[in-house]
């Protein structure tokens, strides 16, 4: 299995307040406090829709040294990310990716080493990114078995004018369902499809995992 976490958290979001007040042709301050907060909400979303990290944040991908066979069947919703060791490449969720920031490897004394460089590059042009080991170079040996390998790496679009435009368009378009359906507690959670539409060709294909066969995956085998 893999885990994935948040090193450092984004700080900008996929649109501005003056985008949203001019989509909403709002003026004034009024609803300055409910517009954050729905831009927080869209922007959210649209990752969550997506599987893309949209403004820049650092992530780390935690990556088992073996495949657990012994998981139980039928326990539970397999969601996780299921990678190892045992591939020479691995798919870093949350695409697009800029850079891998540096490797660690954990052996089963749970001593931390840095995996240099040289060793693997960054596959930015699929989609996921994926990390890839080069031409005869090869994992540390005697790791442990969970949580081998830690691969820090930076991803999103960048700041907020980098979001692509109908990112930006879809997360504006929800905000106005939301703004204008504001209070009414009938009103459904559902996205808007001229929102959906927009996300569409952004979105990243991921696949369940089969506990009964022990494939995955996030994107497609590799």
């Amino acid at each position: 299995m893999a885990g994935l976490t948040v090193v450092t958290a984004e700080t900008a979001f996929a649109v501005t307040s003056t985008e949203v007040k001019t989509h909403l042709r709002i003026d004034g301050s009024d609803d300055d406090t409910q517009i954050d907060n729905l831009i927080k909400a869209s922007h959210n979303w649209a990752k969550r829709y997506t599987k893309r990290s949209l403004t820049t944040q650092t992530l780390k991908l935690s990556i088992d040294a073996v495949y657990d066979t012994d998981i139980p069947l039928r326990e539970g919703m397999y969601v996780g990310v299921d990678q190892d060791i045992t591939r020479r490449s691995i798919l870093l969720p949350e695409s697009p990716v800029a850079s891998i920031t540096h490797v660690k490897s954990f052996d089963d004394s749970d001593t931390e080493s840095t995996f240099a460089s040289g060793n693997y590059m960054l596959d930015s042009a699929g989609v996921p990114a994926r990390f890839v080991l080069r031409n005869g170079k090869s994992y540390p040996t005697g790791l442990r078995v969970a949580n081998a390998l830690e691969i820090t790496y930076v991803a999103g679009y960048g700041a907020t004018t980098d979001v692509p435009f109908d990112i930006k368009l879809a997360c504006l378009n929800y905000i106005a369902y939301l703004f204008e359906q504001r209070g009414d507690q009938d009103t459904p959670v559902n996205a808007p499809t001229s929102a959906t539409r927009l996300l569409q060709p952004y979105v990243i294909r991921q696949f369940g995992t089969n506990p009964y066969r022990g494939t995955a995956h996030y994107g497609g085998m590799i």
